[in-house]
């Protein structure tokens, strides 16, 4: 009887205990600080790795959200363009919306009724070619981002397909946010007059827009990969505010529109998935782009038949 008293006493402590005891509580990433050496030093571990991969997969998604047609109403001033594919060294394969491409040293074959043919920045059917990802060609121009521009301005932690990342932002503005968007290692913003300041081949030169561009680069807190990079771009044009669409033109006409509410500059930034959460101004267009990566090191170009290479000049 004491035996089964005493089992029973101490089977309740244990279980008393662990109904007490604190819960486990799962730590994730270390976060490097802001503007840190060793938030620059993560990312550019995690752009060297996937340099040094030299092949993967990757898919991405380009929204530009044009000013004009936004202060319209106009359905269509968000678009969304999507395109996967992957590379190997310096040749790019990709599919846009059923229709396969690839390039390599500064050609361009499409498929076109089951074959290769040459082309240069048109699909099947005479469509015009997306903005396709050079991921060898972004990653250099990132590398070389004067270090004042490489600061990282914000850090959080995710998560993307289930694993952990460490989210790592970049902010570019001025000279260097121009400089960037004229490499071309992204998408342009959609919405600037461009060719409309031209005034018909009068040969004014547009002037150049404001841009506040921010990057941020996901890596997987386990391997150290790059796992996905994503760009938002803010560019300002004073003009954009100023033109309305009526009747099919360009003109006034319409309803007086209500005065926007002051934003209180001094209220704390919000953030998420590493971008600030900001309201463009009627004068700001914005892209919005997004690459993710997978495969790294495992990526398969597709078969090639000897005159493809020829044309492409591979091996």
């Amino acid at each position: 009887m004491l035996r089964v008293l005493s089992s029973f006493v101490v089977c309740s402590a244990l279980a008393f205990a662990q109904e007490t005891a604190a819960p486990v509580v799962v730590q994730g990433p270390v976060l490097p600080k802001v503007n840190s050496d060793e938030a620059r030093a993560l990312m550019a571990k995690a752009l060297d790795k996937t340099a040094a991969y030299a092949r993967g997969h990757f898919s991405t998604t380009e929204s530009q959200d044009n000013a004009m047609l936004r202060n319209a109403g106009l359905p269509m001033g968000a678009q969304e363009v999507e395109v996967s594919g992957g590379w190997d060294r310096n040749l790019i394969w990709a599919e846009s919306d059923g229709r396969d491409y690839m390039t390599a040293n500064g050609r361009m074959l499409a498929k076109v009724d089951g074959g290769w043919r040459l082309r240069r920045g048109k699909l099947a059917g005479g469509i015009k070619a997306p903005f396709t990802l050079d991921p060898n060609y972004l990653i250099a121009a990132l590398k070389q981002l004067p270090k004042a521009a490489s600061n990282v301005v914000h850090v959080e932690a995710g998560k993307l397909r289930g694993k952990a990342m460490v989210l790592l932002t970049i902010k570019l503005d001025s000279e260097v946010a121009l400089e960037f968007s004229d490499c071309g290692a992204v998408p342009d913003v959609g919405g600037g007059f461009g060719g409309i300041m031209r005034l018909g081949g009068m040969g004014i030169e547009p002037p150049r827009p404001e841009l506040e561009t921010y990057v941020v680069v996901y890596i997987d807190s386990e391997s150290g990969d790059l796992a996905r990079l994503s760009v938002k771009t803010y560019s300002t044009d004073q003009m954009m505010g100023q033109i309305q669409i009526a009747g099919g033109g360009f003109g006034g006409g319409g309803e007086e529109e209500e005065e926007e509410e002051e934003v209180d500059e001094n209220a704390p930034v919000k953030w998420k998935r590493g971008l600030p959460r900001i309201k463009p101004a009627k004068d700001q267009s914005v892209m919005t782009f997004r690459a993710d990566f997978k495969k790294l090191g495992l990526a398969d170009a597709p078969a090639l038949d000897d005159r493809s290479k020829a044309l492409l000049r591979v091996r």
